[in-house]
Parts: structure tokens; sequence; C-alpha cells
């Protein structure tokens, strides 16, 4: 099956750029400039939950748009540019700002819940009996 874009040519390259430029915008909004994730404590959660969030996000809006144009610029340019800031903010939010340098997530980042934390669930009381001949 072949597709044929629904979009000229010169307007394939311009929707492609823009959903870029929309790709970009939505890892700004989401994770804020790369500067500010370099200033941040290296592996901060606060800062991988949402680089997680705008890469699903700009892979959703990515695919969505490029099945509804059926144009393989839009595909190309959108999922370069997702490439291109899960490389560029993955660097900045590992890297410690105080000598530059990447650091791995120590092991101590998943903290298991302590007992105090969890909940016991009792079973239900299965002991009602109705006018209708259910329950116990």
């Amino acid at each position: 099956m072949a597709w044929k874009s629904i979009l000229k040519p010169e307007n394939s390259y311009v929707a492609g750029i823009a959903v870029a430029g929309t790709v970009y915008a939505i890892y700004n909004m989401n994770v804020g400039n790369v500067s500010q994730a370099h200033a941040t404590d290296a592996n901060h959660p606060a800062l991988e939950s949402s680089r997680k969030k705008a890469g699903y996000t700009s892979f959703i809006l990515v695919s969505a748009l490029t099945l509804l144009a059926k144009d393989m610029n839009i595909g190309i340019l959108g999922f370069g540019s997702i490439i291109a800031m899960e490389l560029t903010y993955k660097h900045a939010i590992m890297a410690n700002p105080a000598t530059g340098k990447i650091e791995a997530p120590s092991p101590t980042a998943y903290v298991p819940a302590s007992p105090s934390n969890v909940t016991t669930m009792s079973a239900p009381d299965n002991s009602y009996n109705d006018s209708f001949g259910y329950g116990g």
C-alpha cells in the first residue's frame, strides 16, 4: 500500500518544520529550558517524569499528524526532533551542575514503601442478606 500525501511537496516541508517546532514547544513547556534542567540536581525525579510526559505527548502528536496527512516528511522531521530533544534533555537532567559531569542515578533513588505507608485491606463482609435472596 503506497501512501499518497494529501499535502503538496512545498507544503509538506513547511508542515514538517511546524511539527518539529511544536515538539520543541512541548518539551519547553513540560520540562523547561535546557539551562534550567542543567542547573538542577542530577537525576531529579520531577524532571525525569516531565521529560517522559513530554516524550509521550510528542510521540502521539507526531504519529497522529503523520497518519492524518499521510506525509512521511512530517514523520521524519517530527520523530527526528523528538530524538534530538530526548538526547538534549536526558543529558541536561543527568549532568551534575557542580562538576558538569554526567552521573548515573543512585541506587537509593528508588525507595520501596515502608510498612507505615502501607494500608492493609480486609475482605468484604458477605453476611448481608436482602429480601431478594441475594447475599450470604
